[in-house]
């Protein structure tokens, strides 16, 4: 027996921030991926961090079994510490090859209890693209018709501890809600999920940041970037991952071409990968 399971990344977020003390963010998916396989050759757990061990450990606990006898091995395309939502995918992933493996899979709801018991958590195990809570995984809303924009990502350098640095916001600004602008911008997804208005909303997302995480010369590379054709600029709001945003029906090489002209003209970016929006959830795959 042979089962694998894929789940997707994130370039950032489309938006991120707080309403009436609560914490949300809106998924950005892309079509990167951490992938975990299940085998009954062997008893051996490889590729597994502290994060997937504890999601292993809560997934059988959860499935009413006190061990995994199987052989399970995690493996993924997603950096660290970028923002790309890699311990999220890492998580998911071991939580539903775990389940599906005793007995079947779990609901996306089921997914984001188990995974926000661990870490804050991205919604990117949600199908479409999602508002969401990631201090707790409730979903607040699904936006189903997912335009697949094409979005060329670069990092900025260095690492941030996703952990630390909600912990950090929560104690040194109260939870304060986030500027109107910005849920303004954010209500507005729900009446318009056009390429331009997530683009647009992403970009106030991304300013509105700057006094929690500065993404340096942002403003620069957001006018560098729409005088090339770029709908909008997203950030990962607690990663170092910057997004230039094109409409889906732009060519490829197009965008390759304008993101090495932006890594040209601002040298702190360090180009890492074109890739599209695409759904959130997850893939299961048993031979």
């Amino acid at each position: 027996m042979l089962l694998e399971v894929l789940v997707p990344g994130s370039c950032g977020e489309i938006a991120q921030g707080w309403r009436n003390g609560q914490p949300f963010l809106v998924t950005c998916p892309i079509g990167l991926y951490s992938r975990a396989l299940v085998t009954d050759r062997t008893s051996a757990k490889s590729g597994l961090g502290r994060k997937a061990n504890l999601a292993l450990k809560n997934t059988v606990n959860f499935m009413g079994f006190t061990d995994f006898p199987l052989g399970i091995a995690l493996e993924s395309q997603l950096p660290t510490g970028k923002g790309m939502a890699a311990s999220t995918a890492d998580i998911v992933a071991i939580i539903q090859a775990v389940a599906t493996a005793i007995d079947d899979e779990l609901a996306p709801e089921e997914v984001a209890e188990l995974a926000a018991g661990i870490e804050p958590t991205d919604g990117i195990f949600y199908p479409g693209i999602v508002q969401m809570n990631y201090m707790t995984g409730e979903l607040i809303e699904t936006y189903k018709d997912v335009p697949k924009m094409i979005i060329a990502m670069f990092d900025m350098g260095g690492t941030v501890n996703t952990v630390e640095f909600h912990s950090d916001y929560s104690t040194n600004a109260g939870n304060a809600d986030s500027p109107a602008e910005l849920l303004e911008a954010v209500d507005s997804l729900s009446r318009d999920f056009s390429p331009e208005n997530i683009a647009r909303v992403a970009t106030i997302s991304a300013r509105t940041n700057q006094k929690l995480l500065e993404k340096p010369q942002l403003d620069e590379i957001i006018q560098f970037a729409e005088t090339q054709g770029a709908l909008g600029v997203n950030v990962a709001h607690s990663g170092t991952i910057i997004g230039l945003m094109f409409h889906p029906e732009d060519s490829m090489k197009k965008v390759i071409d304008i993101a090495k002209m932006v890594e040209e003209k601002f040298p702190h970016l360090e180009y890492f990968e074109t890739e599209r929006l695409i759904s959130g959830g997850w893939t299961i795959r048993q031979r």
